[in-house]
């Protein structure tokens, strides 16, 4: 990296202890001033939760077992081995992101041994709270907007999840059946479409004290609102919340199970091995997914492909169609690239929103994990960012920091992957590049300014602080009000 990162960092800490947040950055403050949403209780079933603690610490001891340590060592070697690993730091990285498919895969497995439910923080970067230290576990391309909970669940079970909601909603929020804990097909269309899902709009029916509950089983749902069928497969549920403003504070939830037996315990044997045939699970995806993305011309966008709703479109997938497809059809869209950049040079896109309520860009490092994104913005979307008169984004992303407000930073990497996500559609429409993807062009950092829209907010070494110091502060509202420390100096690639 660019000497100039390492000012910035110190700009960035200087800004965030002048906030009172010491450099284990506590969530007890929002951006605007509010108060965080007090701690869960101890007996609780969030990812902060005792419970969920004792989840995480199980995986600790899982990944240290000896089937762990070969599976990964035997990752390890496919993904060095891969085409991936040739590409300009590919090989870099090889092993942080088996690593974390590692934590990832040892998270699931320790599920299996919760005598009680919880809701478990998953695909997410490196962390410390509680008193101890959990490895990021970030796989097959996270949504760095995205808070990740999953709890496995029992098909022949029933449970209640109780929700509690502020006054405003996320830009997504959605509970969704899978009949997979690690898949390995790569980005086959099924594997993104549940056996059932809730989202949660404002049309969602509440309780008396504004809370919502929600109700899963193996019964058909016959019409109930709120309920979530359990079909026979069924392994967990997983709960997308996009948080498109950062500043609101998460939805807080809990689980009971009120039907059927605890999951059997385990022996810590049998838990590694489950953990281990994740990890290979883990690996051969990653490699069909890069393998996909190898296919794609560099520095440009792929079609864009359609996020089907339950229950929605023709049998067999179709992911990518012109048709014009409504709110119940489709919960999004998708596009992904590559980037292979020059340190004097940027990639301009430009997005338009397409009629849904929230657009972003991530990026990625080779092998599919995100760069550092809790201080630097590798990730962005259309309520971190500066419109355009004509209501479409601007995005600059380059190596080097461009002095552009909308800017990917992606850590100095020469080569990664982009994914642009449409989420929550307002109205019908097609889904299609020209309808949400603008321009598209590779330049010179020297030429930037007169290939930007005349409206481009640019930004001072300060203002590039204060924007990273508010970005930490809203990521650490994930911690539910546990002093935490996410991100930033943790985040060491190797």
């Amino acid at each position: 990296m660019k000497s100039g990162h390492s000012s910035l960092w110190a700009a960035t800490t200087a800004l965030v202890l002048a906030l009172g947040m010491s450099s284990q950055v506590s969530a007890q403050a929002a951006t605007t001033g509010q108060a965080a949403r007090p701690q869960a209780g101890q007996d609780g079933s969030d990812a902060n939760s005792l419970k969920a603690q004792a989840v995480e610490k199980l995986a600790l001891q899982i990944l240290e077992t000896p089937a762990v340590k070969d599976a990964v060592a035997k990752g390890l070697k496919d993904l060095q081995g891969s085409d991936m690993a040739g590409k300009p730091d590919g090989i870099r990285y090889a092993k942080s992101a088996i690593d974390e498919t590692a934590t990832f895969a040892a998270l699931y497995a320790a599920m299996a041994n919760a005598p009680k439910p919880a809701f478990i923080w998953v695909a997410a970067t490196p962390r410390k709270w509680s008193g101890y230290s959990l490895p990021g576990s970030r796989w097959f391309g996270d949504n760095v907007d995205t808070f990740y909970r999953v709890v496995r669940v029992n098909d022949k079970a029933s449970y209640e999840i109780t929700l509690q909601p502020g006054k405003a909603l996320p830009a997504q929020l959605s509970f969704l059946v899978y009949n997979w804990l690690v898949y390995e097909n790569g980005t086959a269309a099924e594997n993104d479409v549940p056996l059932a899902a809730v989202e949660i709009t404002d049309a969602t029916p509440r309780n008396p004290d504004g809370s919502i509950t929600l109700k899963a089983g193996p019964e058909p749902a016959n019409g109930r609102p709120n309920y979530l069928q359990l079909k026979p497969g069924a392994k967990q549920i997983f709960v997308r919340e996009i948080r498109g403003d950062g500043s609101l504070p998460p939805i807080g939830f809990s689980i009971k199970r009120t039907a059927g037996e605890a999951p059997k315990s385990k022996s810590m044997d049998e838990l590694s091995r489950e953990a281990a045939l994740y990890v290979a699970s883990g690996v051969v995806a990653t490699n069909n997914v890069t393998t996909v993305f190898g296919e794609l011309a560099e520095n440009q966008l792929g079609p864009v492909r359609v996020r089907w709703a339950e229950g929605a479109g023709p049998q067999q997938k179709k992911m990518v169609t012109d048709e014009v497809l409504t709110p119940d059809q489709a919960v999004g869209f998708l596009s992904s690239g590559m980037f292979n950049l020059k340190d004097d040079e940027a990639l301009i896109l430009t997005l338009k929103l397409m009629g849904t309520k929230y657009v972003s860009i991530n990026t990625y490092r080779p092998f599919i994990v995100s760069p550092e994104h809790v201080y630097g913005s590798s990730g962005l979307n259309n309520f971190q960012t500066k419109a355009s008169r004509d209501g479409s984004i601007t995005f600059v992303l380059s190596r080097q920091d461009p002095g552009v407000y909308n800017w990917l930073d992606v850590g100095g990497i020469p080569f990664g992957y982009i994914a642009v996500r449409w989420q929550t559609l307002t109205h019908p429409v097609a889904g299609t590049a020209k309808n949400g993807v603008g321009l598209v062009k590779t330049v010179k950092l020297a030429d930037l300014r007169k290939e930007l829209p005349p409206t481009t907010k640019w930004v001072t070494q300060q203002e590039r602080a204060e924007q990273r110091a508010t970005r930490a502060r809203q990521f650490m509202l994930r911690c539910l009000g546990t002093p935490c420390e996410v991100g930033g100096g943790l985040d060491k690639p190797y």
